[in-house]
């Protein structure tokens, strides 16, 4: 399951961090937050080690059989 942790601090510094989302997908959620927050400064970031895990997605399987009307 998806999920992205927020946290402020009495000083006001704000935390977040993603999990449940294996490799770089993560980075284009966590931009999103940073983009409703335009005045905030990135002070630290670090990567987890879920970040360079490979996401596993479903895959379709397609088969097509083809014949040759000639040949029935």
């Amino acid at each position: 399951m998806k999920k992205i942790t927020i946290t402020v601090s009495y000083s006001g510094a704000i935390t977040a961090e993603s999990s449940g989302q294996p490799g770089p997908s993560c980075m284009d959620e966590l931009a999103m937050i940073q983009a409703l927050l335009p005045g905030a400064e990135i002070a630290d970031s670090r990567l987890t080690p879920e970040y360079f895990q490979v996401a596993h997605t479903p895959q379709a399987v397609f088969q097509q059989t083809m014949t040759n009307e000639s040949e029935q």
